[in-house]
């Protein structure tokens, strides 16, 4: 029976992996993405089932955090995530990466939270949730409308609103707290809304914005970021 859970989290330069079984984390590891020594995260999948004792045949399930955050990482998650999901012939599902973040250890105590990510360039991206009790059962956050790309001076906005600021940046301003979302907190997120099946032909990260790679080639050949023709 395909009981077990895989899910890569990747929205950072410290991405990680969890397994899961029944809403348990059997095992986790982190691994670091940044770096010229060539693609970790594979690497770490495989190390994750070894350790746990388990083989892809055992999956019955993959999980990616969707972002926003760091264009590289996020893509080489999904690769790994769409890839596996369609060879094993399982279902692909999704969390946001902010969500993560908020019901983590690092907001703990916290009513409301905003959760922000380093968008480099001096912005980050930042998105408010609520959140129910410690965090510690199903359902725990609930989101306040969309994330925004913001500046230093919307960060500071929001972080005057009373909300505590998680996430990597969080630790900028009084009151705030740095972490980076963790692939085991989606055993405190509810299943089938704050993470759920996802199409997997269809489906890219958020990356919130363009690649730096890729504004610089529209750049240099004159079009309008984002156009297309």
């Amino acid at each position: 029976m395909r009981e077990l859970t895989l899910v890569l989290e990747a929205s950072t330069g410290s991405a990680s992996v969890a397994l899961l079984r029944a809403g348990t984390v059997v095992a986790e590891s982190a691994v670091e993405m940044r770096g010229h020594e060539g693609e970790r995260l594979m690497p770490g999948v495989v190390q994750l089932l070894a350790s746990a004792g388990v083989t892809t045949t055992g999956l019955g399930r993959i999980a990616c955090g969707t972002g926003p955050g760091g264009f590289t990482s996020l893509r080489i998650a999904a690769a790994i995530g769409k890839g596996l999901a369609e060879s094993l012939g399982i279902p692909l599902w999704g969390a946001s990466s902010l969500a993560l973040l908020a019901v983590g250890d690092a907001a703990a105590g916290a009513e409301e939270v905003v959760a922000v990510l380093d968008a480099l360039r001096g912005e980050w991206y930042a998105q408010r949730f609520r959140r129910d009790g410690d965090g510690d059962g199903d359902g725990a956050v609930t989101a306040v409308g969309r994330h925004a790309l913001v500046d230093q001076e919307g960060l500071a906005a929001r972080a005057r609103e009373g909300a505590l600021m998680g996430g990597v940046g969080g630790d900028r301003f009084e009151g705030g707290r740095s972490a980076v979302p963790r692939a085991r907190d989606v055993v405190r997120l509810a299943e089938g809304a704050s993470w759920h099946p996802i199409d997997l032909a269809g489906w890219e990260p958020d990356y919130g914005r363009l690649a730096e790679a890729q504004v610089k080639w529209e750049k240099a050949h004159g079009r309008a970021l984002g156009t297309v023709g």
